[in-house]
């Protein structure tokens, strides 16, 4: 890792090409530009910036050198001893465990709707082949709990309409992958799948 950026392994290694992400949230436009020279001059062709947005000179830096908008991370935590009511899921909704060693093409579809506004089906640097092959991947190993600790589903006649995959991690329960079909969105799928995670968790 040098200073002010680290190149990302695994995405480079991944997508085919050198990929990194600035560390500062805050940077002046002469900071960033001595970045981005230095990685100009390691052939990087895409770098990630999680820029502090009340900050106005990162913000205009960024956009000085063509930066665009691609990605917004919001973090919600939960104490899930202050909420009694918290496990009241919706009537008439079942869920279960998914249990397959192998992700069907249903589930895989469903994680491709998890993961249409992430900045790796935003970004034009990747195509939509990247985009589906790293979500099969992620569900994949979300089913083989290397990545998740369970994969939840919901199924309407046989076919799968929404899912969750939960994990833990520093004594935190997370949601990595959500989703419910775009045909039963609407009908408080996503939200008895968000319940039952926070039951997991529990």
């Amino acid at each position: 890792m040098q200073s002010g950026y680290k190149i990302l392994q695994w995405d480079s290694d991944f997508f085919g090409f050198k990929i990194a992400r600035i560390l500062p949230s805050n940077l002046k436009a002469v900071e960033l530009e001595n970045i981005l020279e230095s990685l100009k001059m390691q052939n990087v062709s895409l770098v990630y910036w999680a820029t502090d947005p009340a900050d106005e000179e990162s913000q205009n830096a960024a956009k000085t050198h063509n930066g665009f908008l691609v990605d917004k991370k919001i973090t919600y935590l939960l104490d899930l001893n202050t909420r009694s009511s918290l496990f009241s899921m919706s009537r008439n909704v079942s869920i279960e465990e998914y249990t397959e060693v192998a992700a069907t093409a249903e589930l895989e579809t469903l994680a491709f709707q998890a993961g249409i506004f992430s900045r790796f089906n935003i970004d034009p640097k990747f195509s939509r082949e990247d985009f589906e092959r790293l979500y099969k991947i992620w569900i994949q190993k979300s089913v083989t709990k290397t990545v998740a600790d369970t994969v939840l589903v919901i199924k309407k006649n046989d076919k799968l309409v929404g899912m969750v995959t939960v994990g833990e991690k520093n004594s935190y329960g997370y949601i990595g992958l959500l989703a419910v079909d775009e045909s039963m969105r609407g009908k408080n799928i996503g939200i008895s799948l968000v319940y039952a995670a926070q039951k997991c968790a529990a």
